[in-house]
């Protein structure tokens, strides 16, 4: 039993010698490649190169300068003028464009979110007594109600709010949102 064990391994090592073996020489064999343009590198190209001649090139004189009499100055022409129309013209467009813009993405304070309507009314309240100058905003999607706080374009200002509403609803948290450019414009950066 132990001798057929023994003759198998040794065929096997035999084996896996022989592949390793052949492997080998079949991967370190030179390979020859057949190019496929036909041409040898050598080749000379010469003949259907392009050819130019060159020419020096021939400095000028230059000539005095003439002192010209004095002229009365003429009136400017309409140029810089029709600049400054076209000028107007595009910036009042840009104007008009800006002033359709109403929303921008910014923050807003999230001081409530829940299920009591009443939870939700008194939030909205007490918004309107601590701090006149942000708008509160109530939201509900069944069965939740969010009232959000505010329309900030920087994060920095939503931020000194917060430590305010905080002292009330410790659950305010910061949002991205879309806010209104007008009411974002009259909030007081400053917070006593």
């Amino acid at each position: 039993m132990n001798q057929t064990r023994s003759m198998l391994l040794k065929n096997k090592l035999l084996f896996w010698t022989l592949n390793l073996a052949l492997l080998l020489v079949v991967g370190c064999s030179r390979k020859s490649v057949v190019s496929s343009s036909g041409g040898n590198m050598g080749d000379d190209i010469a003949r259907v190169r392009p050819r130019f001649e060159y020419k020096e090139p021939v400095a000028k004189k230059a000539e005095p300068k003439k002192t010209a009499p004095a002229t009365t100055p003429q009136p400017a022409t309409d140029k810089p003028l029709y600049v400054n129309k076209k000028l107007d013209l595009a910036l009042d467009s840009l104007s008009r464009q800006n002033k359709s813009i109403k929303y921008i993405s910014g923050y807003r304070i999230q001081i409530y979110v829940g299920n009591v309507r009443q939870e939700a009314d008194a939030a909205k309240s007490y918004v309107y007594l601590a701090f006149p100058d942000l708008t509160p905003y109530v939201s509900y999607s069944q069965p939740t109600y969010r009232v959000k706080v505010g329309d900030f374009i920087h994060r920095s200002d939503a931020e000194q709010y917060l430590e305010q509403v905080k002292s009330q609803y410790s659950s305010a948290v910061i949002l991205a949102d879309r806010v209104e450019i007008k009411k974002s414009l009259m909030i007081n950066s400053t917070v006593e």
